[in-house]
Protein backbone atom coordinates (compact mmCIF):
# COMPACT_ATOMS: atom_id res chain seq x y z
CA UNK A 1 0.00 0.00 0.00
CA UNK A 2 1.40 3.32 -1.07
CA UNK A 3 0.85 6.57 0.83
CA UNK A 4 0.86 9.94 -0.92
CA UNK A 5 1.96 12.77 1.36
CA UNK A 6 0.70 16.12 0.09
CA UNK A 7 2.66 19.11 1.42
CA UNK A 8 1.33 22.57 0.49
CA UNK A 9 3.97 25.23 1.08
CA UNK A 10 3.89 29.01 0.86
CA UNK A 11 7.07 30.73 2.06
CA UNK A 12 7.77 28.00 4.62
CA UNK A 13 11.06 26.94 3.04
CA UNK A 14 12.87 27.47 6.35
CA UNK A 15 10.55 24.92 8.02
CA UNK A 16 10.55 22.43 5.14
CA UNK A 17 13.81 20.54 5.97
CA UNK A 18 12.55 19.56 9.42
CA UNK A 19 9.17 18.52 8.02
CA UNK A 20 10.74 16.43 5.23
CA UNK A 21 13.17 14.88 7.68
CA UNK A 22 10.24 13.66 9.81
CA UNK A 23 8.91 12.02 6.66
CA UNK A 24 12.20 10.40 5.65
CA UNK A 25 12.47 8.95 9.17
CA UNK A 26 9.15 7.09 8.82
CA UNK A 27 9.39 3.38 9.61
CA UNK A 28 7.06 2.70 6.67
CA UNK A 29 9.00 3.24 3.43
CA UNK A 30 6.39 3.03 0.65
CA UNK A 31 5.39 6.66 0.31
CA UNK A 32 5.68 9.56 -2.10
CA UNK A 33 5.87 13.21 -1.12
CA UNK A 34 4.35 15.94 -3.28
CA UNK A 35 5.54 19.41 -2.29
CA UNK A 36 3.03 21.84 -3.81
CA UNK A 37 4.65 25.28 -3.84
CA UNK A 38 1.86 27.85 -3.60
CA UNK A 39 3.72 30.74 -5.23
CA UNK A 40 6.53 31.04 -2.68
CA UNK A 41 9.13 33.78 -3.08
CA UNK A 42 11.52 32.41 -0.46
CA UNK A 43 13.95 29.48 -0.43
CA UNK A 44 11.27 26.81 -0.97
CA UNK A 45 12.34 25.85 -4.55
CA UNK A 46 15.99 25.57 -3.50
CA UNK A 47 15.19 23.48 -0.41
CA UNK A 48 12.89 21.18 -2.40
CA UNK A 49 15.53 20.71 -5.12
CA UNK A 50 18.14 19.67 -2.58
CA UNK A 51 15.83 17.14 -0.95
CA UNK A 52 14.77 15.68 -4.30
CA UNK A 53 18.44 14.89 -4.93
CA UNK A 54 18.65 13.11 -1.58
CA UNK A 55 15.45 11.06 -1.89
CA UNK A 56 13.68 10.11 -5.16
CA UNK A 57 10.37 9.72 -3.30
CA UNK A 58 10.18 13.52 -2.94
CA UNK A 59 8.58 15.51 -5.78
CA UNK A 60 8.10 19.25 -6.29
CA UNK A 61 5.41 21.17 -8.18
CA UNK A 62 5.05 24.92 -8.41
CA UNK A 63 1.80 26.89 -8.77
CA UNK A 64 0.89 30.54 -8.91
CA UNK A 65 -0.41 31.57 -5.49
CA UNK A 66 -3.97 30.35 -5.12
CA UNK A 67 -4.34 29.30 -1.49
CA UNK A 68 -3.82 26.15 0.53
CA UNK A 69 -7.01 24.42 -0.70
CA UNK A 70 -6.01 24.80 -4.33
CA UNK A 71 -2.54 23.48 -3.51
CA UNK A 72 -3.93 20.40 -1.74
CA UNK A 73 -6.37 19.76 -4.57
CA UNK A 74 -3.53 19.94 -7.08
CA UNK A 75 -1.68 17.35 -5.02
CA UNK A 76 -4.77 15.12 -5.05
CA UNK A 77 -4.88 15.31 -8.83
CA UNK A 78 -1.26 14.12 -9.11
CA UNK A 79 -0.87 11.52 -6.36
CA UNK A 80 -0.32 7.83 -7.09
CA UNK A 81 -0.92 6.36 -3.64
CA UNK A 82 -3.75 4.32 -2.16
CA UNK A 83 -3.94 6.54 0.91
CA UNK A 84 -3.53 10.27 1.45
CA UNK A 85 -1.62 11.98 4.25
CA UNK A 86 -1.88 15.77 4.23
CA UNK A 87 1.11 17.42 5.87
CA UNK A 88 1.47 21.15 6.41
CA UNK A 89 4.97 22.41 5.65
CA UNK A 90 5.62 23.44 9.26
CA UNK A 91 4.28 20.28 10.95
CA UNK A 92 6.06 17.05 11.93
CA UNK A 93 5.06 13.37 12.02
CA UNK A 94 6.13 10.84 14.62
CA UNK A 95 8.40 8.13 13.07
CA UNK A 96 5.77 5.36 13.31
CA UNK A 97 2.68 7.41 12.45
CA UNK A 98 2.15 6.20 8.88
CA UNK A 99 2.92 2.57 9.74
CA UNK A 100 0.52 2.51 12.71
CA UNK A 101 -2.33 4.11 10.78
CA UNK A 102 -1.91 1.65 7.92
CA UNK A 103 -1.99 -1.17 10.48
CA UNK A 104 -5.42 0.09 11.58
CA UNK A 105 -6.65 0.03 7.97
CA UNK A 106 -5.44 -3.57 7.65
CA UNK A 107 -7.10 -4.62 10.89
CA UNK A 108 -10.39 -2.90 10.03
CA UNK A 109 -10.76 -3.12 6.22
CA UNK A 110 -14.01 -1.13 6.17
CA UNK A 111 -12.32 2.00 7.55
CA UNK A 112 -12.10 5.08 5.36
CA UNK A 113 -10.23 7.48 7.61
CA UNK A 114 -8.00 7.24 10.67
CA UNK A 115 -6.58 10.01 12.83
CA UNK A 116 -4.12 10.36 15.69
CA UNK A 117 -3.20 12.44 18.71
CA UNK A 118 -1.98 16.02 18.14
CA UNK A 119 0.64 17.90 20.12
CA UNK A 120 1.54 21.58 19.80
CA UNK A 121 5.00 22.98 20.34
CA UNK A 122 6.50 26.49 20.40
CA UNK A 123 8.60 27.33 17.36
CA UNK A 124 12.13 25.92 17.68
CA UNK A 125 11.22 23.90 20.79
CA UNK A 126 9.83 20.56 19.51
CA UNK A 127 10.79 18.86 22.77
CA UNK A 128 7.92 20.73 24.47
CA UNK A 129 4.45 19.30 23.87
CA UNK A 130 1.04 20.67 24.71
CA UNK A 131 -2.50 19.52 23.97
CA UNK A 132 -3.65 22.90 22.66
CA UNK A 133 -2.19 25.85 20.78
CA UNK A 134 -2.47 28.16 23.80
CA UNK A 135 -0.10 25.82 25.69
CA UNK A 136 -2.57 25.32 28.56
CA UNK A 137 -3.07 21.58 27.96
CA UNK A 138 -6.79 22.05 27.41
CA UNK A 139 -8.16 18.83 25.91
CA UNK A 140 -10.11 19.68 22.75
CA UNK A 141 -9.57 16.59 20.58
CA UNK A 142 -12.57 14.25 20.58
CA UNK A 143 -11.26 10.70 20.28
CA UNK A 144 -13.99 8.65 18.68
CA UNK A 145 -14.62 5.88 16.18
CA UNK A 146 -17.80 5.68 14.12
CA UNK A 147 -19.74 7.06 11.19
CA UNK A 148 -22.99 8.74 10.11
CA UNK A 149 -24.92 10.62 12.83
CA UNK A 150 -22.46 9.72 15.59
CA UNK A 151 -19.50 11.06 13.62
CA UNK A 152 -21.45 14.19 12.64
CA UNK A 153 -22.35 14.83 16.27
CA UNK A 154 -18.68 14.77 17.23
CA UNK A 155 -17.62 16.93 14.28
CA UNK A 156 -20.27 19.56 15.03
CA UNK A 157 -18.73 20.08 18.44
CA UNK A 158 -15.11 20.29 17.27
CA UNK A 159 -12.92 19.96 14.23
CA UNK A 160 -11.79 16.36 13.78
CA UNK A 161 -8.09 17.09 14.24
CA UNK A 162 -5.32 19.19 12.73
CA UNK A 163 -5.08 18.52 9.00
CA UNK A 164 -1.78 16.64 9.33
CA UNK A 165 -3.30 14.04 11.67
CA UNK A 166 -5.75 12.02 9.51
CA UNK A 167 -4.96 9.48 6.82
CA UNK A 168 -7.70 8.89 4.26
CA UNK A 169 -8.38 6.51 1.42
CA UNK A 170 -7.62 8.19 -1.89
CA UNK A 171 -10.95 7.12 -3.41
CA UNK A 172 -12.86 8.90 -0.65
CA UNK A 173 -10.71 12.04 -0.89
CA UNK A 174 -11.43 12.26 -4.62
CA UNK A 175 -15.14 11.52 -4.13
CA UNK A 176 -15.52 14.60 -1.91
CA UNK A 177 -14.41 16.85 -4.75
CA UNK A 178 -11.49 18.02 -2.64
CA UNK A 179 -11.10 21.08 -0.46
CA UNK A 180 -13.42 24.04 -1.01
CA UNK A 181 -11.32 26.80 -2.53
CA UNK A 182 -13.83 29.46 -1.50
CA UNK A 183 -13.11 28.68 2.18
CA UNK A 184 -10.02 30.57 3.32
CA UNK A 185 -10.43 29.19 6.86
CA UNK A 186 -11.91 25.98 8.32
CA UNK A 187 -11.51 24.33 4.90
CA UNK A 188 -10.13 21.20 6.56
CA UNK A 189 -13.07 20.97 8.98
CA UNK A 190 -15.45 21.23 6.02
CA UNK A 191 -13.49 18.51 4.20
CA UNK A 192 -13.98 16.06 7.10
CA UNK A 193 -17.71 16.86 7.09
CA UNK A 194 -17.78 16.10 3.36
CA UNK A 195 -16.16 12.73 4.07
CA UNK A 196 -18.68 11.79 6.76
CA UNK A 197 -21.64 12.96 4.66
CA UNK A 198 -20.44 10.50 2.00
CA UNK A 199 -20.56 7.69 4.56
CA UNK A 200 -16.95 7.60 5.78
CA UNK A 201 -16.12 5.30 8.70
CA UNK A 202 -13.64 6.95 11.06
CA UNK A 203 -11.34 5.50 13.70
CA UNK A 204 -9.04 7.17 16.21
CA UNK A 205 -5.69 5.36 16.39
CA UNK A 206 -4.85 5.30 20.07
CA UNK A 207 -1.14 4.56 20.22
CA UNK A 208 1.55 6.57 22.04
CA UNK A 209 3.84 6.39 19.00
CA UNK A 210 1.28 7.74 16.51
CA UNK A 211 0.97 11.52 16.65
CA UNK A 212 1.39 14.81 14.81
CA UNK A 213 3.43 17.76 16.05
CA UNK A 214 2.06 21.21 15.21
CA UNK A 215 4.44 24.13 15.25
CA UNK A 216 2.96 27.33 16.70
CA UNK A 217 4.53 30.53 15.40
CA UNK A 218 3.48 34.05 14.44
CA UNK A 219 2.47 33.08 10.90
CA UNK A 220 0.42 30.05 11.94
CA UNK A 221 -3.02 30.20 10.31
CA UNK A 222 -4.55 28.98 13.57
CA UNK A 223 -3.26 32.14 15.29
CA UNK A 224 -5.68 34.32 13.29
CA UNK A 225 -8.59 33.89 15.70
CA UNK A 226 -11.10 36.33 14.20
CA UNK A 227 -10.71 34.97 10.66
CA UNK A 228 -11.08 31.44 12.02
CA UNK A 229 -14.33 32.50 13.70
CA UNK A 230 -15.69 33.98 10.46
CA UNK A 231 -14.73 30.73 8.75
CA UNK A 232 -16.57 28.67 11.35
CA UNK A 233 -19.71 30.80 10.94
CA UNK A 234 -19.62 30.19 7.19
CA UNK A 235 -19.04 26.48 7.77
CA UNK A 236 -22.01 26.12 10.12
CA UNK A 237 -24.32 27.86 7.64
CA UNK A 238 -23.18 25.43 4.93
CA UNK A 239 -23.64 22.46 7.28
CA UNK A 240 -27.19 23.50 8.14
CA UNK A 241 -28.12 23.28 4.46
CA UNK A 242 -26.38 19.92 4.08
CA UNK A 243 -28.20 18.41 7.05
CA UNK A 244 -31.59 19.63 5.83
CA UNK A 245 -30.99 18.07 2.40
CA UNK A 246 -29.55 14.79 3.68
CA UNK A 247 -31.62 11.73 2.71
CA UNK A 248 -29.87 9.12 4.84
CA UNK A 249 -30.33 10.53 8.33
CA UNK A 250 -33.57 9.87 10.19
CA UNK A 251 -35.77 12.87 11.02
CA UNK A 252 -34.88 12.47 14.68
CA UNK A 253 -31.16 12.50 13.88
CA UNK A 254 -31.60 15.56 11.67
CA UNK A 255 -33.45 17.49 14.37
CA UNK A 256 -30.81 16.64 16.96
CA UNK A 257 -27.87 17.57 14.72
CA UNK A 258 -29.50 20.78 13.48
CA UNK A 259 -30.23 21.87 17.05
CA UNK A 260 -26.69 21.04 18.14
CA UNK A 261 -25.23 23.01 15.24
CA UNK A 262 -27.56 25.93 16.01
CA UNK A 263 -26.54 26.04 19.67
CA UNK A 264 -22.84 25.94 18.79
CA UNK A 265 -23.38 28.71 16.25
CA UNK A 266 -25.21 30.87 18.82
CA UNK A 267 -22.42 30.33 21.33
CA UNK A 268 -19.86 31.37 18.72
CA UNK A 269 -21.76 34.57 17.83
CA UNK A 270 -22.07 35.51 21.50
CA UNK A 271 -18.36 34.96 21.95
CA UNK A 272 -17.51 37.01 18.85
CA UNK A 273 -19.66 39.98 19.94
CA UNK A 274 -19.23 39.90 23.72
CA UNK A 275 -15.44 39.71 23.62
CA UNK A 276 -14.94 42.37 20.94
CA UNK A 277 -15.14 46.17 21.26
CA UNK A 278 -18.78 47.14 20.72
CA UNK A 279 -17.61 50.11 18.64
CA UNK A 280 -16.01 47.80 16.05
CA UNK A 281 -18.58 48.28 13.28
CA UNK A 282 -16.51 46.47 10.64
CA UNK A 283 -16.60 43.36 12.82
CA UNK A 284 -20.39 43.60 13.21
CA UNK A 285 -20.80 44.08 9.45
CA UNK A 286 -18.78 40.93 8.77
CA UNK A 287 -20.96 38.96 11.21
CA UNK A 288 -24.04 40.43 9.51
CA UNK A 289 -22.92 38.88 6.24
CA UNK A 290 -23.13 35.44 7.83
CA UNK A 291 -26.30 35.59 9.96
CA UNK A 292 -29.54 37.66 9.79
CA UNK A 293 -29.11 41.25 10.97
CA UNK A 294 -31.86 40.96 13.59
CA UNK A 295 -29.73 38.31 15.33
CA UNK A 296 -26.68 40.58 15.24
CA UNK A 297 -28.76 43.40 16.77
CA UNK A 298 -30.16 41.08 19.45
CA UNK A 299 -26.71 39.89 20.55
CA UNK A 300 -25.36 43.45 20.34
CA UNK A 301 -28.08 44.75 22.68
CA UNK A 302 -27.43 41.87 25.08
CA UNK A 303 -23.73 42.71 25.01
CA UNK A 304 -24.50 46.37 25.77
CA UNK A 305 -26.68 45.35 28.71
CA UNK A 306 -24.00 42.96 29.94
CA UNK A 307 -21.37 45.69 29.74
CA UNK A 308 -23.61 48.17 31.58
CA UNK A 309 -24.17 45.68 34.42
CA UNK A 310 -20.44 45.01 34.67
CA UNK A 311 -19.76 48.75 34.82
CA UNK A 312 -22.29 49.14 37.63
CA UNK A 313 -20.60 46.38 39.61
CA UNK A 314 -17.20 47.96 39.05
CA UNK A 315 -18.44 51.40 40.19
CA UNK A 316 -20.10 49.87 43.25
CA UNK A 317 -16.84 48.15 44.23
CA UNK A 318 -14.92 51.42 43.78
CA UNK A 319 -17.43 53.31 45.94
CA UNK A 320 -17.24 50.65 48.62
CA UNK A 321 -13.44 50.70 48.65
CA UNK A 322 -13.45 54.51 48.81
CA UNK A 323 -15.86 54.56 51.79
CA UNK A 324 -13.77 51.95 53.62
CA UNK A 325 -10.65 54.06 53.15
CA UNK A 326 -12.41 57.18 54.52
CA UNK A 327 -13.45 55.40 57.76
CA UNK A 328 -9.89 54.39 58.54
Amino acid sequence: MKVSVIIPCHNYGHFLPETLNSLVLQTYPNWEALIIDDGSDDCTPHVASNWMKKDPRINYFRLEKGGVSRARNHGLSLCQGDFIQFLDADDLLSPEKIELQLAAFRKFPDLDLTYTENYYFPDEEPQLRYLDQEFTNRIWLRKFSGSAAYALENLIQNNLAVVSSPMIRKDLALATGGFSEDFAFCEDWKFWFQCVLLGAKIRFVSHPDAYTLIRVHKKSVSQNLRSMQYGEMKLRAWLEDQLKQNQYLSQREKRHLLQLNKSRKSLLVKHMIYLSPLSDLDHLIEIGKLIPWYQVLLYYLKALNRKRKNNRKTHAIHRHNHSVQRTK
